[in-house]
């Protein structure tokens, strides 16, 4: 549940050019604004994962792959029919990535994976394997530089997203003491870098991600329930 006024951020401002030489100005939503419902303060699409987990107990990963796609001025994460702006990778496995658009991309990976790749043309995939646990943030070097997406790396498959309604759930979670974790991200600009011939923006980075942690106590063949608000 959130607390507290619902944020709006304002809209992102990006140039076109035209066969005149000008720019033609157009806005484009910020890729992450939070999804809260008006009446109840029910957050969709926040991260849930669990920490301190021993992978030896884990049960066996069961999360569809995941693609990685520059499509309509955005990043977007494909795993399985879930169309986000996250996702969720086994350590050691591959990702995939590819661009939609007939037009010229550039996919930068910082965090856990440190690459760039060019996509001069659509529909020609590429993959990399994700070697180190941890985030992955996916943002663009061809001049969208509002679009971010993210990529968790992990041994072990408790992580999900909470639906329209703010739930999630976990099965099969090994007793013992863990942690649970909600995580956002920012929607608040930390930096930008700007052309110095047309003044226009051609890279931003986010402030860092919202996390509220949760100690929880699982019991063996017992279920547990936890109400989580985000301030």
């Amino acid at each position: 549940m959130w607390a507290g006024p619902i944020p709006t951020p304002p809209p992102f401002i990006y140039g076109v050019p035209l066969a005149n030489g000008h720019f033609e100005t157009r806005t484009i939503p910020n890729p992450h604004r939070p999804d809260v419902a008006t009446e109840s303060k029910a957050i969709a699409g926040a991260v849930v994962l669990l920490q301190g987990i021993d992978p030896a107990r884990a049960k066996p990963w069961d999360l569809p792959v995941v693609r990685v796609e520059m499509k309509d001025r955005d990043i977007q994460i494909v795993q399985g029919e879930a169309r986000r702006r996250v996702g969720f990778v086994r350590r050691g496995d591959s990702i995939g990535m590819a661009s939609a658009e007939p037009v010229f991309h550039v996919l930068r990976a910082r965090g856990s994976a440190f690459f760039s790749l060019a996509f001069p043309e659509a529909n020609h995939p590429l993959d990399r394997v994700c070697a180190e646990n941890g985030l992955i943030e996916f943002t663009s070097g061809a001049g969208y530089y509002w679009a971010s997406a993210h990529v968790f790396v992990a041994e072990h498959p408790y992580f999900t997203v909470t639906d329209a309604a703010g739930r999630f759930t976990f099965t099969q979670v090994p007793a013992g003491e863990v942690e649970l974790v909600v995580w956002l991200p920012n929607w608040n600009v930390a930096k930008r870098e700007r052309d110095p011939e047309t003044g226009l923006i051609t890279r931003q980075s986010y402030e860092s991600p919202i996390e509220v942690k949760h100690p929880v106590k699982v019991s063996p063949n017992q279920a547990s329930e936890l109400s989580i608000t985000v301030p």
